[in-house]
C-alpha cells in the first residue's frame, strides 16, 4: 500500500512540472460545473494512507511543496500546505484552476469523448502521463475516479464537448445537496456569502452531520466576518 501511494506522489509531482513547464497554469474556459465534477472525483478516489504524518494535504492528498505553487499561479498568493488544508473552499478553487485546462486538453486528445478524457485527466493527475489511462493499476484508479464524476456530474459522461451542455432529454437531474453545493460554491466566487450561507445550510439540511457542507459553512462565516467582506460585493 505505501509503495502504491508513494507512486501516486510522484506521479503528482511530475503532473505538477509537466503542467507548469507547458503553461497549463492558470487556465480557462473549461466548463465549470464538469470541471468541479472532476475536482470533487478525485478528492474521493485519493488515497487514504491512516498516517496524519504522511506529509499530505487536504481531501485531495497533495504534497506540501506543490501547494504553494499552485496557489500563487491561481489566486495570485501563496498558500501554506496548513492555510490550504483549513481553507476547503479555497482548495478547490485552485484546484479546478488546475485542472480546467487539463480537463480541455484532454478532451481534444479523446476525440471529445468526456469519458475517456475524464479518465485520461484522472492518469494525469496521478502519474503526470495522461496515455497511461487504460494501463495497469492506472486504469482502476482512472476507473474509479470517471465513477465518482459520474455520480457528481449527474451525466452518464457520454461525448459531449467541453463548452456546450448534454441534451436535456439526456441529463439526469443531481440531487438537491448537489444543487445546493454547487451553488454555494458559486456564490463564494462572486463573493455573495450571504447567498453561500443560505445553500451550503440546506446542503446541510438535506445531508445532516455532512463534512463538507459544515466546513464550507464554517469557512463562508469566516469570510463573512472579515473586515470589508460583510454583505454581497
Amino acid at each position: 500500500m505505501r509503495l502504491r501511494i508513494k507512486r501516486w506522489i510522484e506521479g503528482t509531482i511530475i503532473a505538477i512540472a509537466i503542467g507548469v513547464s507547458s503553461g497549463i497554469l492558470p487556465a480557462q474556459a473549461q466548463s465549470d460545473q464538469q470541471v468541479r465534477s472532476l475536482v470533487e472525483a478525485l478528492r474521493e478516489a485519493a488515497p487514504q494512507t491512516g498516517n496524519p504524518n504522511d506529509g499530505l494535504y487536504s481531501d485531495w492528498q497533495i504534497q506540501a511543496p506543490n501547494i504553494p505553487r499552485w496557489s500563487e499561479a491561481c489566486i495570485g498568493r501563496s498558500l501554506s500546505p496548513q492555510e490550504f488544508e483549513a481553507d476547503l473552499t479555497t482548495a478547490r478553487t485552485i484546484l479546478v484552476c488546475v485542472m480546467r485546462d487539463v480537463l480541455q486538453q484532454e478532451y481534444r486528445n479523446s476525440g471529445n469523448d468526456e469519458a475517456t478524457a475524464v479518465r485520461r485527466a484522472a492518469a494525469w493527475w496521478m502519474t503526470g502521463d495522461p496515455s497511461r489511462y487504460n494501463s495497469g493499476e492506472t486504469a482502476a484508479y482512472t476507473q474509479k475516479v470517471l465513477s465518482f464524476y459520474r455520480q457528481q456530474s449527474g451525466t452518464p459522461a457520454a461525448a459531449t464537448p467541453p463548452n456546450s451542455a448534454p441534451p436535456a432529454s439526456n441529463q439526469p437531474q443531481s440531487t438537491p445537496y448537489d444543487r445546493y453545493m454547487q451553488a454555494g460554491y458559486a456564490a463564494v466566487e462572486q463573493k455573495d456569502y450571504e447567498a453561500a450561507l443560505l445553500h451550503f445550510q440546506r446542503a446541510l439540511d438535506e445531508r445532516p452531520n455532512d463534512t463538507y457542507a459544515q466546513r464550507a459553512i464554517q469557512n463562508v462565516e469566516r469570510y463573512h466576518n472579515q473586515p470589508g467582506q460583510a454583505g454581497t460585493q
